[in-house]
């Protein structure tokens, strides 16, 4: 039993899972400010064509090894990945207006992850991450292998930051939850 509930709480944000075994259904929920996280390795597709299966699973697997490490401890959620794209988001968890400040926190830390993970194994990989925030609509889908997921301008925003976004690069839209976040030259930041 403790087994299936941490399986549970690892593919579920621990309220909905506890919502689906009391109920059997958990009810869609709307977030009006949250920060959605969109990151895509380049050219990744093209790389892992030239390595074996075995290298590409452990290469993509010590990433997001990484990387859900970094979203955890900004108290943030992973919504899901796919392939070599990666969706996080903050605010979800709760009330705290500093979801714009984790999820910015969280997009430095991928990329020092990523260049870790680099040196490691003499790769060079880069990011495209793209940042918005707004709100969203979350909720699982189907009812066999569930699917937690959100919807919504935020979404699809933060996602078109990423896919026209410059490699290395953090784009942030001109969202007010990031007007007084001021990024440092040397990749810190500072609130005013």
């Amino acid at each position: 039993k403790n087994k299936t509930e941490k399986l549970l709480r690892n593919i579920l944000p621990s309220r909905v899972a506890e919502e689906l075994k009391a109920t059997g259904k958990s009810v869609p929920e709307c977030f009006e400010n949250v920060t959605v996280f969109f990151s895509d390795i380049i050219d990744f597709t093209r790389i892992s064509s030239q390595l074996p299966p075995q290298t590409v699973i452990e290469e993509l697997s010590d990433i997001f090894t990484n990387f859900d490490r970094i979203f955890q401890r900004n108290h943030c959620e992973r919504i899901k990945t796919i392939g070599d794209a990666y969706m996080v988001v903050g605010g979800l968890n709760d009330d705290t207006e500093e979801h714009a400040e984790r999820v910015l926190d969280v997009a430095f830390g991928f990329q020092d992850a990523l260049r870790a993970v680099n040196r490691a194994h003499k790769m060079d990989f880069k990011l495209r991450i793209g940042v918005h925030s707004g709100s969203v609509i979350a909720g699982v889908l189907g009812i066999r292998k569930f699917a937690y997921d959100i919807w919504g301008d935020a979404v699809n925003t933060a996602s078109r930051m990423e896919s026209h976004g410059i490699p290395d690069e953090i784009q942030i839209t001109n969202s007010e939850f990031f007007r007084d976040i001021h990024i440092q030259s040397d990749g810190g930041r500072s609130t005013t």
